[in-house]
């Protein structure tokens, strides 16, 4: 018995077998790829502010409370929405009286909350078959060969605990608010939810997906992405 040379063409159902199996390949590589896909830094930005007149030189102080003005992450988080201002065009004050615009921020970490999700289960849901000729002494006979074919059969849940990290800047205008007058020019929250309870990695995106177009169009809510650095 002998394997039949190139002269000797596969049956039809052989082509359309491995044209099944080619398509369940491709299916299975998009799959792969997807899997692959550069992780995202995704975050939720509101915005509402009544500022409509330029505002670059204006000089800004943060203001604390008093849990705020000994803790060393403020001054960690000041820093930073401090830089994201000054990239803006305003300046920064060392006094409060010597301000026109007072900065106030709160930030942090929920508890958490559990969500569940169905993860797909994959497993055999078919067979192709494909079929050789093999050339005999009594002529060619066909011998299958059979392939599973793989699909998602069912599902499983799984629970996860996902934390939203956030901040949180809102900007008064000094004089009003010292004569007791409303004072409040912007108000805008980021807010980015992750399996990961850490704040510090969440802070520099939280600033740049906030300050990213400052003010921005007043009363919108928005979804920004960032691609993160591959570790």
């Amino acid at each position: 018995m002998r394997r039949c040379g190139g002269g000797d063409a596969a049956h039809p159902r052989a082509h359309r077998s491995l044209s099944r199996a080619m398509r369940y390949l491709a299916l299975a590589l998009v799959l792969l790829c997807s899997g692959c896909a550069a992780p995202q830094f995704v975050a939720q930005v509101s915005v509402r502010h009544t500022i409509d007149t330029p505002f670059a030189g204006k000089r800004f102080a943060f203001q604390r409370t008093p849990e705020q003005s000994q803790s060393l992450l403020q001054q960690n988080v000041e820093s930073q929405v401090g830089t994201a201002l000054s990239q803006q065009g305003l300046r920064f004050a060392d006094r409060e009286q010597d301000a026109d615009w007072l900065v106030a921020l709160d930030y942090g970490v929920d508890d958490g909350k559990a969500v569940t999700r169905q993860v797909p289960v994959w497993g055999t849901v078919g067979y192709s078959v494909y079929y050789q000729r093999i050339s005999t002494g009594q002529g060619v006979v066909l011998v299958p060969s059979y392939f599973p074919q793989t699909g998602i059969v069912g599902s499983v849940p799984v629970t996860d605990t996902v934390y939203t990290r956030f901040l949180n800047v809102d900007i008064f205008d000094r004089k009003p608010l010292a004569a007791g007058d409303f004072a409040k020019r912007y108000e805008g929250s980021a807010s980015n939810q992750s399996a990961e309870r850490e704040f510090d990695p969440a802070l520099p995106w939280l600033i740049r997906a906030l300050f990213q177009s400052f003010p921005g169009f007043s009363g919108t809510t928005s979804e920004v992405r960032f691609e993160l650095p591959k570790k």
